[in-house]
């Protein structure tokens, strides 16, 4: 997956045992969810059971970054952390994936075209010094440098 540096502050995301695979995949430059070994449901969010079996055993197995926009907002103030501020306004919203999964998170575009519903856009990750990696979603029209 590509990667866009960004080192406004912001606050770190809450890493629990449970989704410690998810973030690990991020560092490596991978998108990797949660799918249950005993029946091959997705399991997003991700859990330590599985919805459909009750079954406790999964792999964390490749997705691919390539999505479209269901639904996006502009957050025009922030609120909640302070540090957020830094990054109003901003675009959030959420991206339909393969194997019908649908996952939140911000959206880089310049353009304002990539938040329109049906959108291309692909997964990044977003990396800050002293940081953990974060997932991102960008339109075509960003570039590295954004």
């Amino acid at each position: 997956m590509k990667r866009i540096r960004d080192d406004r502050d912001r606050p770190d995301p809450v890493i629990h045992p449970d989704s410690d695979g998810f973030w690990k995949s991020l560092e490596r430059g991978e998108l990797r969810l949660q799918r249950c070994t005993a029946c091959a449901t997705w399991r997003f969010p991700v859990s330590p059971v599985c919805h459909r079996c009750l079954s406790f055993e999964h792999a964390w197995e490749p997705v691919s970054p390539a999505g479209t926009v269901a639904a996006a907002v502009v957050v025009r103030r922030a609120t909640g952390d302070p540090a957020w501020g830094a990054h109003a306004p901003f675009a959030s919203g959420i991206v339909d994936l393969e194997h019908e999964l649908r996952l939140p998170g911000r959206i880089l575009c310049t353009c304002g075209e990539g938040l329109r519903r049906g959108a291309s856009v692909q997964a990044v990750v977003l990396t800050s010094s002293g940081h953990p990696a974060v997932m991102a979603f960008s339109h075509a029209c960003v570039s590295d440098n954004d």
